[in-house]
């Protein structure tokens, strides 16, 4: 009798590891495939993301105006006037 209930008991632990083994291959297939499709995601994204040359707008050439004096910039009649004071220490 001992006999036979150490043999189930070894079939027993034989089956969980059996579904222990099939479980972690699924989880791996999943993973697997899950990383796949995040490449192709991003692979994809890139490509409908990406701008060529000829699309991008690029700002006129950036010149002083005739006013600016180091520390005024802008018409000398503009309606608001933005003063800066700044100490770094």
């Amino acid at each position: 009798m001992t006999k036979r209930s150490s043999t189930s008991l070894k079939a027993r632990r034989e089956e969980v590891e059996a579904k222990k083994r099939k479980q972690r291959r699924i989880t791996a297939a999943i993973a697997a495939g899950a990383l796949v499709v995040l490449t192709g995601i991003v692979f994809l994204a890139r490509q409908v993301t990406s701008v060529s040359l000829e699309d991008v707008i690029l700002p006129e050439s950036l010149t002083l105006p005739a006013n600016a004096d180091g520390t005024a910039w802008g018409p000398v009649d503009a309606p608001v006037v933005i003063e800066e004071f700044s100490d770094f220490q």
